[in-house]
């Protein structure tokens, strides 16, 4: 690896929100250039909705942290897994050639400064996300925000989300725990429910529906429904993660 600094960008293509099989991908860029599409033909990136959230995959703290930065299949059973990590005024991403048994690796350093800019710049703009996904992204936030709320009422929230091709609604799910005898918290369930959108302010809608929620207890909240007496997945569906995902593997050794 040597010491020149490269110029991080972050792009997204965005997708169209009547498409279902369509999601917005998000692309890093090096210099400029769009490495993955110059050096690992076929392989595609993240769901935006997932990659560009405060905190997600390309905000790099102290202990440093692998990513599936790429993948060849929806499965993501080939991926190009990055490591990313900080040193002093430098970011530093290291992978490894993703054929197996491959000797080769490659690496990028970055200056922090203009690294921690582009990544603030790129979660801020949201000119490609459709309204219901607004919604969802700032009623999550809101809902995970309400850490004493959640305790209160011995639940933890799901996912928000709006599935492509639904523009006049969002889904949402909570994680349900009850403590047993032994004083172990386990999950006993999850309940769910579907919420209308309009298209009036995102954030206005996102905090009315937080408050509706957050009223009390969010089992009795209107709409709300319950496992067993309803499979959630077969009236919600399930959130479309395809691709690489958005978790953080984090290294601390």
């Amino acid at each position: 690896m040597t010491d020149r600094l490269h110029v991080l960008g972050i792009h997204v293509i965005a997708s169209d929100p009547r498409d279902r099989h369509a999601t917005p991908e998000v692309r890093p860029l090096v210099d400029g250039t769009d490495f993955i599409e110059r050096d690992y033909g076929g392989a595609f990136c993240g769901d935006a909705r997932q990659w560009l959230l405060p905190g997600g995959p390309f905000s790099v703290g102290e202990i440093p942290h692998e990513v599936e930065m790429a993948a060849w299949c929806g499965c993501a059973c080939r991926t190009l897994d990055v490591t990313m990590r900080r040193e002093g005024s430098t970011v530093v991403w290291e992978w490894k050639e993703p054929e197996a048994g491959s000797p080769y690796s490659s690496a990028c350093r970055f200056d922090a400064e203009q690294y921690d800019a582009e990544v603030e710049r790129a979660t801020n703009d949201r000119s490609w996300e459709w309204p219901s996904a607004a919604v969802a992204r700032i009623l999550e936030g809101i809902l995970r925000s309400r850490t004493d709320w959640l305790d209160a009422w011995t639940c933890e929230v799901g996912e928000v989300w709006s599935p492509p091709g639904v523009l006049d609604e969002i889904r949402l799910y909570f994680r349900n725990y009850v403590q047993q005898p032994d004083s172990v918290w386990r999950s006993s369930g999850r309940f769910g429910t579907v919420r209308p959108v309009t298209d009036e302010d995102p954030t206005v809608q996102a905090e009315r529906l937080a408050q509706e929620i957050t009223a009390g207890d969010p089992r009795a909240a209107d709409g709300m429904r319950s496992e067993p007496d309803v499979s959630l997945d077969d009236w919600l569906g399930t959130p479309d993660h395809f691709g690489p995902n958005s978790y953080k593997w984090y290294r601390t050794a």
